[in-house]
């Protein structure tokens, strides 16, 4: 489902894309690019860094699942943004504003950087994800400056638990629901988990 200012969003994002090669993002969008060579797909099925996010220099590196049918070039934006028209964006970015996230600080990936063998927006397998290890780890190699990881998902954490994140002295912040409209509404308190990991993130990268 998509958010009901599409198009706006749409081309806020299209505004951004001449900007992926900037230097604090051209690395991680380089390796989407490698990626996507890898898993001969078009360029643009592994969704690029959004440049208004921090990039190389990021503290903290939110990881959900896998491309969605908006993010991924072709169905959507290209790009792993804020501003996608979505009800992930939206709520994490409606969070970001209401606990004063700045967006350079925090920089956004999948688990599953490339697109899944079940059909669009649901979980990618096992061993897709293990597949991914390699990927998810040369993605945090390339982000020297970080210091959390927000899995949101239990997807997500699965991947950052098999790649080993805790285990490079990074802060893994567990047990955190996914932020689209169907994790947000899987218990009653996933929308109090999902706040309170946003909030201890927020400290984390500000201390």
């Amino acid at each position: 489902m998509a958010v009901t200012n599409r198009g706006e969003q749409l081309q806020i994002v299209a505004s951004r894309m001449p900007r992926i090669r900037e230097p604090h993002v051209a690395p991680l969008n380089n390796l989407a690019d490698r990626i996507a060579d890898h898993e001969r797909i078009p360029r643009g099925h592994v969704p690029y860094v959004d440049p208004a996010q921090g990039g190389i220099h990021a503290r903290a590196l939110v990881l959900l699942d896998n491309p969605s049918t908006q993010a991924e070039a072709g169905t959507g934006t290209g790009m792993l943004s804020l501003d996608n028209p979505d009800y992930t964006a939206l709520n994490c970015r409606n969070k970001y504003a209401e606990v004063g996230v700045d967006w350079r600080y925090v920089v956004h990936w999948n688990v599953c950087p490339f697109p899944t063998a079940n059909p669009r927006n649901s979980k990618s397998t096992t061993a897709e994800r293990r597949r991914a290890v390699v990927w998810t780890r040369e993605f945090v190699a390339l982000c020297p400056d970080l210091r959390v990881v927000l899995p949101l998902g239990r997807a997500a954490e699965h991947g950052a638990k098999i790649a080993n994140l805790a285990g490079t002295g990074l802060t893994v912040i567990e047990d955190v629901p996914h932020c689209g409209q169907r994790g947000l509404n899987s218990k009653p308190d996933a929308r109090e988990l999902f706040d309170t990991a946003i909030r201890t993130m927020q400290r984390i990268v500000t201390a």
